[in-house]
């Protein structure tokens, strides 16, 4: 009895091996959905909206004798490599219930070193938190398959909200001996059904990117540095502890651009979300420079220093500083680059409102083309308000033509004619303040027509105008009972400020708030005010969709000059559905 059980036992192990070992072999041997070997890598992006994102490079490669996708890192920080698997699958995308795909790594010393990172999707309009750990730490299982198991109750659903699957390189053991970087390779790329069936793509798709992938930088509060700012060698993956310094002896060239006006600016990542410098060597003595004030943005991963800042801790002779420049934070970091340069005056522009015809717009050095201003467009030209183009062009500059106008035909933001100009070869900016400089105060003398021009052949992407431009803040002080505050359109919510939120409400600060809401706009609402329920910032509303500021001023305007009559409450609302993510009071920094 006891071996008849034993042999039953057997037959069903027997079994089970072959149902399920089986599947998984036949999964393994099956077609790929994506095996790189007809050369095909259109539906790949590099994603750079990371701060901490290298600028690697992908390309289709020969590898253990067949065809990768090969993605070579640049500058040693982390290369984020985006697929799009919405394009690649079409409507078969919300099958997939796991992922099977092949690592494999090459260091050019020719040496093996365990590398690992992470595959994330991209939910919503941002990489999601979940991450999906892969690794290759044996040289004899060097490539590995990795298998990513989706969790639909976290969003992981291939389709409209989740379009792309992406890959990361964060752990590189070769480049922590001191080797070089590894090359990662990427092949046979198996998207599985529930039932582990491969799901057929289509290696032609082009990749679509998703709304806000655009990987800009959050440039909140900063300022934008030419193209010619010098990268500081030796910086990038510098670490250490809270209150712990670490750096390298500033290079020649890199002291040759750190000259009045110039400013230092650092990405990086640390616990406390705050990044200074320090100049251990300066004649002075050992010195921080904006201690836990450096102007930050937003997200808390670039800061940025000015030379007149370091002036002010260590002398006007840069050659009293010392050569060596340190990096300190108050909680745990990791500096990724840090960078001098000039600033270029681009400005953060709220309110963009984009001219669609002139997207597509293109001529010769020194020709001009434009098109007519609606009424609707024209209104939009207010005091305050700003003209933004993106373009290319061969000599880098651009500017604004208006040939109509009563004071005769005039360029407006031409260098060439001593006049300020705001470009950087891709983005220029004209003020207002600018046109009505040359054409006059009252704007119905300007004509109708707007054109560009530029002093080499140019090409217009889109123009806008917008309302007016973000305020830079420093000391930012969050109000964290804030963050998630949500409700329907003309309905509002938010909290009782502390005395210690309230003291922060002084001349020459700003509330700046992160948001979403379904019609782009966001203001704040002082419900106790002694002069009554009151509205703030829906008058000349500084916001672009995501960021909304509101400053003293405008507050003071609608309830007093008197803090103590504004009453203790603080609330946000909008003209749609709408949710808060932060909220901050600092004070402007111009």
């Amino acid at each position: 009895m006891k071996a008849k059980r034993m042999l039953a036992l057997l037959m069903v192990a027997l079994m089970c091996v072959s149902v399920f070992g089986g599947a998984a072999a036949l999964a393994d041997e099956a077609p790929a959905s994506v095996d790189f070997e007809d050369g095909n890598m259109g539906f790949v992006s590099v994603y750079d909206g990371m701060a901490n994102a290298d600028a690697c490079t992908v390309e289709i490669a020969d590898f253990n004798g067949s065809k990768a996708l090969q993605i070579t890192n640049g500058s040693g920080k982390v290369p984020y490599v985006a697929f799009d698997v919405a394009g690649l699958l079409g409507d078969k995308a919300g099958d997939v219930a796991s992922v099977d795909v092949t690592m494999g790594l090459v260091n050019p010393d020719g040496k093996f070193y365990a590398c690992s990172g992470n595959v994330m999707l991209w939910v919503d309009g941002a990489l999601s938190a979940e991450k999906h750990g892969w690794a290759v730490y044996l040289e004899n299982k060097n490539p590995k398959s990795t298998v990513i198991e989706l969790n639909p109750d976290k969003g992981e659903v291939f389709g409209e909200a989740a379009p792309l699957m992406v890959v990361t390189l964060e752990v590189d053991n070769g480049a922590t001996a001191g080797a070089a970087n590894a090359v990662l390779y990427i092949d046979d790329i198996r998207f599985l059904d529930a039932d582990g069936n491969v799901i057929e793509a289509d290696t032609s798709a082009a990749f679509t990117a998703p709304e806000g992938f655009g990987g800009s930088k959050d440039m909140s509060n900063l300022q934008y540095l030419g193209a010619d700012a010098v990268e500081l060698e030796g910086m990038a993956g510098k670490a250490a502890d809270g209150w712990a310094q670490d750096g390298v002896d500033m290079t020649e060239e890199f002291l040759a651009a750190l000259v009045p006006g110039a400013v230092i600016e650092i990405e990086y990542s640390s616990e406390a979300g705050d990044m200074w410098i320090v100049m251990p060597d300066a004649s002075v003595g050992w010195s921080r420079v904006e201690q836990q004030t450096a102007a930050t943005n937003l997200s808390k991963n670039i800061c940025q220093i000015t030379y007149e800042q370091i002036a002010a801790v260590c002398g006007d002779d840069v050659s009293a500083w010392g050569a060596r420049l340190q990096c300190e934070a108050s909680g745990a970091w990791e500096v990724y680059g840090v960078k001098v340069g000039q600033p270029t005056g681009l400005k953060n522009l709220a309110g963009k409102v984009e001219i669609p015809e002139m997207a597509g717009k293109a001529a010769d050095a020194w020709t001009q083309d434009g098109v007519e201003l609606t009424e609707e467009q024209l209104a939009l030209l207010v005091p305050g308000s700003v003209i933004e183009i993106s373009y290319a062009s061969e000599t880098g500059d651009m500017w604004i033509v208006m040939p109509d106008a009563a004071a005769g035909w005039s360029r407006v933001g031409n260098p060439n004619d001593g006049q300020p100009s705001t470009f950087d070869g891709s983005t220029a900016q004209v003020t207002y303040e600018q046109i009505a400089e040359v054409c006059g105060d009252d704007p119905t003398t300007w004509g109708a027509r707007l054109q560009c021009e530029s002093s080499g052949a140019w090409e217009v992407y889109g123009v806008s105008i917008c309302s007016g431009a973000f305020k830079s803040v420093k000391g930012n002080v969050e109000i964290p009972e804030m963050a998630g505050k949500a409700a329907d359109a003309w309905t509002q919510d938010g909290v009782e400020l502390t005395e210690e939120q309230l003291a922060l409400l002084v001349p020459g600060s700003v509330i700046t708030i992160q948001y979403a809401s379904d019609t782009g706009d966001m203001w704040i609402v002082m419900p106790d005010a002694a002069a009554g329920w009151s509205r703030v910032g829906d008058q000349a509303p500084v916001c672009d969709g995501s960021m909304a500021q509101v400053t003293y001023e405008q507050i003071a305007e609608v309830c007093g000059d008197d803090v103590s009559a504004w009453g203790t409450r603080l609330q946000c609302e909008s003209s749609g559905a709408w949710e808060v993510f932060s909220v901050n009071i600092g004070t402007a920094a111009e």
